[in-house]
């Protein structure tokens, strides 16, 4: 059975069951949109190629932890793939240099298409956070920083830090309502 049979998400469910084929598949229908997250976060071949092969692993290894409940198999990966190419960026330590200003907001654009409230509606909400708040969002819940990792990299108290997020999600729940 060709890739198209199945989608992702039964795909994935397959992968956790240890289904080399199914990997296989999931990997011909979705390696070029995990590469580009790669590519985008890293700006380099060789390092988005190894992230991407690292995603995969981490994939192949943790799918049974995807539920299919919560979204979209494709989103689960994105996220995935996100933390490893982040890491990469960490351990060279350029995150800082690569994920600050507009480029955070142009990754925010890439989330997925199957958000309940529509991409367009949380994109005009996050550009009307305040530019540091927006940052420090992005940074916490989509490329997954911890809220330590923020307070240290913006020498910030930590409490500060956790209060500056609970508000800019609470800003953020308020334009969305």
């Amino acid at each position: 059975m060709s890739a198209k049979s199945f989608s992702n998400e039964a795909l994935l469910l397959r992968v956790a069951a240890g289904d080399r084929t199914a990997f296989r598949d999931l990997y011909a229908a979705t390696s070029s949109r995990l590469y580009a997250i790669c590519l985008a976060l890293l700006k380099d071949r060789a390092r988005a190629e190894e992230a991407m092969q690292e995603s995969f692993v981490r994939i192949w290894e943790r799918a049974n932890a995807y539920d299919e409940a919560k979204g979209a198999a494709l989103a689960w990966m994105s996220v995935v793939t996100r933390r490893i190419a982040l890491n990469d960026l960490r351990r060279r330590d350029d995150a800082h240099d690569s994920l600050d200003g507009d480029a955070l907001f142009e990754i925010a654009a890439d989330l997925p298409e199957y958000d309940p409230i529509g991409k367009g509606r949380l994109m005009e909400c996050l550009n009307k956070l305040e530019a540091e708040r927006r940052k420090w969002v992005l940074l916490a819940y989509v490329h997954g920083y911890s809220h330590e990792e923020l307070a240290r990299r913006f020498e910030r108290p930590l409490g500060t830090m956790k209060s500056a997020l609970f508000r800019g999600l609470a800003d953020l729940r308020k334009c969305i309502s």
